[in-house]
């Protein structure tokens, strides 16, 4: 009996291992235009949910499954940038600028309502 749980202890530990490995990737994203750093970028392992941001220095850690092959970094108003998957990630990000020929502004099915007058109460009737 005892050798029957032995196994089965090894076997469910090893198959959790299996499933369980992960490499830590750090890095920075910088904007290439000046080098400063791009808080609140996204870094995403491609194909996954799993990702993170940068912090305040532009800086990261994930934790990426050992099957992932590709991150996809992006940020608004930056073009998005796959790398390979490495220990250590530092990005430059291009800004993507586009201009906008013109813009419309409509209101459409704004409609305003009379406003209503309502009588105060009277202070006798109050009191009554």
């Amino acid at each position: 009996m005892k050798r029957l749980f032995y196994l089965l202890s090894f076997l469910l530990i090893s198959v959790g291992m299996t499933f369980a490995q992960t490499t830590r990737v750090t890095g920075t994203i910088t904007s290439s235009e000046d080098g400063e750093p791009v808080v609140g970028a996204s870094i995403v392992v491609k194909g996954t949910t799993t990702g993170t941001i940068t912090n305040y220095d532009g800086k990261f850690t994930l934790d990426v499954p050992s099957s992932a092959k590709t991150l996809v970094i992006s940020y608004i108003g930056m073009k998005a940038k796959e790398v390979a998957v490495s220990r250590t990630v530092n990005v430059k990000l291009d800004n993507d600028t586009q201009n906008l020929d013109e813009v419309v502004v409509t209101a459409m099915g704004l409609t305003r309502e009379k406003k209503s007058w309502v009588m105060p109460f009277k202070r006798s009737n109050l009191m009554n």
